[in-house]
């Protein structure tokens, strides 16, 4: 009875672990002009060059993991009679009772188009964007690990776990404009299309073990939750279908995203941004999962070890049963984590280094996710820039960043890394981080003096 007792919850927890693990920050990025994506950071931004064209699906990937609480280092261990990996979930079970959080996004370019018009900038472009977010309790790693027969008598509260993610396409447009010759606006409009989503709306799942005898159990548990979902088959009947998932306009959002950049004097810069203000609506392919009962007692069942039966199915369709979980459609909306930046850069006379101080910031479900870089950029030639830095998360202070850009006409190609330690040692760190690109590039002017970089910082 105690071996089933560990797995009396797992059939708890399935309609919260749908998806998979956002705090994107990009800081390397931020105010690396010598790159036309670094508008995606700030719109105001106005690199130095006529015409941007992306090549269609490779001119900006990016992608970023970030956790609060482990590497993979932390969870994977080796075997002392071989050399094979196993999962150990024992080391990531602490005292602190608080709240873990795994983010992650993807983003990649389908299209990417900027020109100059005068002195200002308009670019326009599709980007497929994905976020996710998990946050989980102590409790639920305890749960999942050790059982829950090892916890009687207490109370193990899964209440914070939270997944919400979303996929969908950015039709967006950009533009740039200066006022006067030292402060440039810039707004970007975005037309949301979404692909699919996980919400979870409602959670309070709590679970008590109590012993009657020696070897009996019984548990009861608060079973209430809401989780919605839009984009995935129905059911084990239904066949995906990419270019229904892709194609589908229904469900549609609007966002927009704003920023300044302010030329303070020859050597200063400020600039400041709000991205990502707005919400996605969810309307076809809908499926909602809810509780239909807020509590249930379970003391287990009978079963004959020795008949032939499935002992786990009966044990599982028992409990099953009892949960009562209620499928459903419903439109629901998400709002998209909003992002802050603000930046501080000091230059060099000639404008060839900068020194930059950026603090960046994300509003996730029920917190704040905060982040400080510091960094140096030098514009070596108009054929190649770098850029290095050194950026603070809240869980993972130790980040040295490193950003590569090559400029040989007409093509672009860049490489950034918040944290270059995950590259090559990637299982140990909780924060990983990476973009690159391609682009055509074309100058403003048809003749480049001798010594003069095709792109100039402002």
């Amino acid at each position: 009875m105690k071996n089933i007792i560990k797995y009396h919850i797992v059939l708890l927890l399935v309609p919260l672990l749908m998806g998979k693990a956002f705090a994107q920050t990009d800081l390397l990025l931020h105010g690396f002009r010598f790159i036309p994506q670094s508008n995606y950071n700030n719109p105001a931004f106005i690199p130095e060059g006529k015409l941007f064209i992306g090549i269609p699906l490779i001119s900006s990937v990016s992608s970023s993991t970030y956790s609060s609480s482990f590497s993979l280092d932390d969870i994977l261990a080796t075997k002392a009679s071989s050399d094979s990996l196993y999962l150990n979930l024992g080391g990531l079970i602490t005292d602190s009772n608080e709240d873990n959080m795994l983010t992650e996004y993807f983003e990649s370019d389908l299209l990417y188009v900027g020109f100059k018009i005068n002195n200002n900038y308009l670019s326009f472009g599709i980007r497929n964007r994905l976020y996710s977010r998990v946050f989980y309790s102590d409790d639920l790693v305890k749960l999942l690990w050790n059982g829950n027969a090892n916890y009687i008598d207490e109370e193990l509260n899964l209440s914070s776990t939270l997944l919400n993610q979303d996929h969908f396409l950015a039709y967006y447009l950009n533009f740039g404009f200066m006022i006067g010759e030292k402060f440039s606006l810039g707004v970007r409009a975005n037309l949301n299309q979404g692909l699919s989503s996980i919400q979870t709306r409602q959670n309070d799942i709590r679970l008590t073990t109590a012993t009657h005898d020696q070897d009996i159990f019984s548990f009861s548990a608060k079973t209430s939750f809401l989780v919605n979902t839009s984009g995935f088959a129905a059911d084990s009947t239904s066949t995906f279908s990419v270019s229904n998932y892709i194609f589908n306009f229904k469900n549609i959002g609007f966002s927009f995203d704003i920023g300044a950049d302010l030329k303070v004097s020859d050597r200063i810069n400020l600039n400041f941004s709000v991205l990502d203000v707005g919400r996605l609506n969810w309307k076809s392919g809908l499926k909602s999962y809810e509780s239909n009962t807020d509590s249930i007692e379970f003391s287990g069942i009978y079963a004959d070890i020795n008949s032939k039966g499935d002992i786990f199915a009966a044990y599982g369709d028992s409990l099953a049963a009892l949960i009562d979980i209620n499928e459903f459609e419903q439109d629901f909306s998400t709002s998209l984590p909003i992002r802050i930046y603000a930046g501080l850069e000091y230059y060099s006379l000639d404008r060839k280094n900068r020194l930059s101080f950026t603090f960046a910031g994300t509003f996730l479900t029920n917190k704040f996710s905060p982040a400080v870089s510091f960094g140096f950029e030098r514009e070596v030639s108009k054929h190649f820039a770098f850029k290095v830095n050194y950026s603070w998360l809240q869980y993972a202070p130790l980040n040295l960043g490193t950003g590569l850009a090559f400029n040989f006409k007409p093509f672009q190609f860049y490489f950034l890394t918040d944290n270059v330690f995950s590259t090559f040692l990637w299982d140990k760190q909780k924060y990983l981080n990476f973009r690159f690109g391609v682009n055509l590039m074309f100058p403003e002017k048809r003749h480049i003096p001798k010594g003069e970089p095709v792109f100039r910082t402002r």
